[in-house]
């Protein structure tokens, strides 16, 4: 039984899901429209010794080349790539047609789910309204939708794609975890060992909330609770904490040292907002709570129905209520230590159902039901 896998970059957590894929099942990944190696600014060698992997050009990724270097292999299934761009909106439908056609077993595997009636722009409702009219065009060619979310589900029902052809599986990310010495993130930053440390990780644009995380958490002045802002674009939200001592910028961190930052901090904080998107899923809450951290996330957080459970393991937050909730509920989870140490316990015990182990069965069963029928 083999997969063809399309996609687009090789992040380090798509590349542990192609490894656990490949563990049962043959796998080839093929990476799109000449994709350079890389991470937003952050020296990233990913290891895929031991994978099938393909990198083609640009001129190579359009349909018809595509296809005749796709049409030498012998596969049974294929993962498509996802809409996300008017090119991926062409291909994936043709790609989709012509290899249902040609009785291939078709996958379609994206996180996507739109946002609210009234909360995007009429540009941001205008390219969903597009996006939605291809996923019920591609509705008969795909043969099954690996849903990574609850939302994603009830989207593609919403879409009218009948339940047998959803897929249900988590999403998933994984920190390697080391030997991690948090007292070495402590001492970089001199943060005492008797302060707490709020943790946020991701890309500094506006529908991530760390706007919004800075100026609430201003607001508590509490000076033995620090904030930690991980991520690339620092410098769009730098000024709003007013070269405050205890709110610490560090820019992109590599992936070998992710763990470090999580095993220092108390708390997790994903304050996704509306503006101009959601956010998909947020795999950075799979990988604080795997290291025991509490989680307030919004319901503009695609993992917080999933894996955010209020009064266990953290809260989840009204996106359009963050001056009011964020500062409260970070108070009252730091302030409380057997409430933090409870709700970091039940993170770790959730998260651990979620292995890429367990999606990789997912794209298995697709591509066996598809042999069956």
């Amino acid at each position: 039984m083999k997969l063809i896998y399309l996609y687009t970059n090789l992040n380090w957590y798509r590349l542990s899901l192609f490894k656990s894929i490949s563990k049962i099942m043959d796998v080839h990944v093929v990476i799109l429209n000449g994709y350079e190696v890389g991470y937003q600014g952050v020296e990233y060698k990913p290891d895929y010794q031991g994978l099938n992997i393909t990198f083609l050009s640009e001129e190579d990724s359009h349909f018809s080349k595509l296809t005749s270097i796709l049409d030498q292999e012998n596969f049974d299934g294929i993962v498509v790539p996802s809409m996300n761009s008017a090119f991926y909106l062409d291909l994936t439908t043709r790609l989709s047609h012509y290899y249902h056609k040609k009785g291939k077993t078709v996958l379609y595997f994206w996180e996507y789910w739109p946002m609210d009636v009234g909360k995007e722009s009429i540009s941001k409702w205008f390219k969903q309204q597009i996006r939605h009219i291809y996923t019920r065009l591609n509705r008969r060619s795909i043969d099954y939708f690996i849903t990574p979310s609850m939302n994603t589900y009830s989207f593609y029902q919403r879409m009218n794609i009948p339940s047998e052809k959803l897929i249900r599986c988590c999403n998933v990310s994984e920190v390697e975890e080391c030997e991690a010495d948090i007292q070495i993130i402590r001492n970089e930053l001199g943060i005492p060992n008797d302060h707490k440390i709020v943790l946020f990780f991701g890309r500094l644009e506006s529908y991530k909330g760390a706007a919004e995380l800075i100026t609430c958490f201003s607001k508590l002045q509490n000076q033995k609770w620090h904030l930690l802002i991980c991520g690339p674009g620092s410098e769009t939200v730098q000024p709003l904490a007013n070269n405050a001592p205890n709110i610490h910028f560090v820019g992109s961190v590599k992936p070998e040292n992710r763990a470090m930052y999580y095993s220092a901090a108390n708390l997790f904080v994903l304050a996704n907002t509306y503006k101009g998107k959601v956010e998909p899923w947020g795999l950075t809450v799979n990988e604080a709570m795997s290291f025991s951290l509490p989680i307030l996330a919004t319901n503009a957080t695609g993992s917080a129905i999933d894996l955010v459970f209020s009064g266990i393991n953290g809260y989840v937050i009204d996106a359009s209520k963050l001056e009011k909730e964020l500062p409260y509920y970070i108070e009252k989870i730091l302030s409380d230590d057997e409430l933090e140490k409870i709700f970091g316990k039940n993170s770790k015990m959730i998260i651990s159902n979620y292995t890429f182990d367990h999606m990789a069965e997912a794209f298995k069963a697709a591509v066996e039901k598809g042999l069956i029928q």
